[in-house]
């Protein structure tokens, strides 16, 4: 098997956990992504307006601009590290690209010992899906300008607490946000899609 193609393996669950340890090791900065704001902040990155390479998105992963690289233990652990990064931005790619119906964000695919975990994940994945937008922000100025499209945005704005302005009154009106977030993901998805063959 080529690189290319053990790239477009899709990723384990064992290796999230692996990819989770190392996030949250003191190999990486204490203001390096956890696990659900990554699945938030590569969705956002795959389904924005146009592809980006990896080392656009990538370092941001590991923190601010002024935070220090991860430190690798050696280059087979950067080598494991990394790839498995660049194989779950493809596994997220790839289930839109299958079947958009069918993606769900991280945090409803796992369980947590609280409910106050899981708060902590939704906000932490709908704020990082919006730091993917800051990437490219102007490319994602006709989606905010479209009085239709930039409505989609709204569970993520209220899910990530990015408008004061925006806030959930009730845990149920909560669960109704998380329940809207799989559909406004899949139609920003969709909006982007029919913009690139447009422009292609």
């Amino acid at each position: 098997m080529n690189m290319s193609e053990d790239l477009q393996r899709p990723v384990t669950p064992e290796e999230l956990e692996e990819l989770e340890d190392f996030l949250l090791s003191d190999k990486t900065s204490e203001n390096s992504m956890t696990l659900d704001m990554l699945d938030g902040y590569l969705t956002s990155v795959v389904i924005g307006p146009q592809p980006l390479m990896p080392e656009e998105w990538m370092p941001y992963v590991w923190g601010l601009d002024d935070d220090p690289d991860p430190e690798f233990e050696s280059e087979k652990e950067a080598e494991r590290i990394i790839g498995i990064l660049l194989r779950y931005s493809n596994t997220i790619a790839d289930v839109f690209v299958a079947d958009p119906d069918s993606w769900l964000p991280l945090f409803e695919q796992c369980s947590y010992p609280e409910e106050e975990d899981r708060m902590i994940a939704i906000e932490s994945w709908a704020y990082a899906f919006v730091l993917g937008i800051e990437l490219v922000s102007d490319e994602w100025k006709p989606m905010f300008e479209d009085d239709d499209a930039s409505g989609l945005m709204l569970p993520i704005f209220i899910l990530g607490r990015i408008d004061d302005n925006l806030e959930v009154a009730a845990e149920d009106e909560l669960d109704e946000w998380v329940d809207a977030l799989p559909e406004a993901v899949s139609g920003i998805y969709e909006y982007w899609l029919a913009r690139r063959y447009k422009n292609a």
